[in-house]
């Protein structure tokens, strides 16, 4: 499991440096995927639009995005 939440700007390049080591199955948390939506708009795109998960935004907070790896 993978909790983002530092310097928005940064979530994608963390999920990548991580992502040789996320097997499927394993979880991806990102917070405050609404206060920040243009900041996180690539992050979001990548997680919902073939970037190899299944992902969902959740109404809880500031905005939190699900991924699970496929």
């Amino acid at each position: 499991m993978v909790l983002l939440d530092g310097w928005k700007d940064r979530y994608l390049d963390v999920l990548r440096l991580l992502e040789p080591r996320l097997r499927r199955g394993g979880v991806v948390l990102a917070d405050n995927i609404h206060m920040f939506k243009r900041t996180l708009a690539p992050y979001v795109a990548h997680m919902q639009k073939g970037g190899g998960y299944v992902s969902s935004t959740l109404p809880l907070g500031t905005g939190l995005e699900y991924s699970v790896r496929i």
